[in-house]
């Protein structure tokens, strides 16, 4: 065994997978693995708790979508993947979040070619990809001549260049915020990839609008999200690195890729039922709150 079951730990490095459906990653990159030897301990056992007490539920519901993994359900319980629950544009409410979103890149976006932008995040991390490589990606994504937009916390800007605000300010190819309305910006039909740090959140958003991925797993369960997205999915490509020729090579590829946006059709349809078989998350939640009431109607009828 790779992974020592009792506590987490894998006792050789190289490549895993538990069931063949599933997607191969490293023993380096399984997601409890993150801090010092005692932190992933307590995290393991702390997620093999909570499955273990799952066992005893009767519904399970999963912000995933319908046939995530070929990987059937042998428990007696109910699994519902319930997200995204949002069948379209129409139906999203303003997007909540913690900090002030720049809504002006709405309008640069307007601006620009069906499908030529670049979006960039990496999440809300504090400067998740270190100064060294913010300071390759900004002069890469400067010589790739594309536009961009950029999500980078001002707290985090110390490291770029000098005078590349300027520069691609007075260009106009690129743009800089320190917070974005990212659903916005995925259903903008001037969005032609996503360079994401592979979190599972933004990961549906991009799923769901059908946006190309360039792939950057930082920490925890990134690493799995991009091993589905690159090797099941196939719908994104992993960057190797920030160099330009890394970058460019990357950006080029996965927009131009045909391919891949074919499988992210495919992809859409399944998230969102459009093949008709009863499965998409606003269908399968309204199930589970009628069973809900039908349980809540049952237990008060025996008293």
């Amino acid at each position: 065994m790779y992974v020592l079951v009792l506590i987490g730990l894998p006792q050789h490095e190289g490549k895993i997978t538990l069931v063949p459906a599933l997607a191969v990653v490293s023993t380096e990159d399984l997601p409890w693995l993150i801090g010092t030897i005692g932190a992933r301990k307590a995290r393991f056992k702390f997620w093999m708790r909570t499955l273990e007490r799952s066992r005893n539920l009767k519904w399970l519901l999963v912000n995933s979508f319908p046939n995530e993994t070929k990987v059937s359900n042998s428990h007696s319980q109910s699994v519902l993947p319930i997200g995204p629950i949002c069948s379209g544009p129409n139906d999203f409410t303003k997007t909540l979040s913690f900090w002030e979103q720049d809504l002006s890149c709405l309008k640069w976006l307007s601006n620009q070619k069906t499908n030529s932008v670049v979006y960039v995040s990496f999440g809300s991390w504090v400067n998740p990809i270190g100064e060294s490589n913010l300071k390759n990606l900004a002069l890469a994504l400067e010589a790739t001549m594309r536009p961009f937009i950029w999500v980078l916390r001002s707290s985090w800007r110390q490291g770029l260049p000098i005078g590349f605000l300027e520069r691609i300010f007075k260009q106009g190819k690129g743009l800089v915020v320190s917070w974005a309305p990212q659903i916005e910006i995925l259903q903008h039909n001037s969005v032609g990839c996503f360079i994401t740090h592979c979190g599972w959140n933004s990961t549906l958003e991009a799923l769901q609008f059908q946006k190309k991925l360039l792939c950057y797993p930082v920490a925890g369960d990134q690493f799995v999200n991009c091993a589905y997205i690159v090797e099941v999915w196939r719908v994104g490509l992993r960057l190797n690195g920030f160099g330009e020729k890394d970058v460019e090579e990357g950006i080029s590829k996965v927009m131009e890729n045909k391919e891949i946006g074919t499988r992210l059709m495919t992809l859409y349809e399944r998230i969102m039922g459009i093949n008709g078989d009863n499965m998409s998350g606003p269908f399968l939640l309204k199930s589970f709150v009628e069973q809900l009431a039908q349980e809540n109607i049952y237990h008060s009828s025996k008293f």
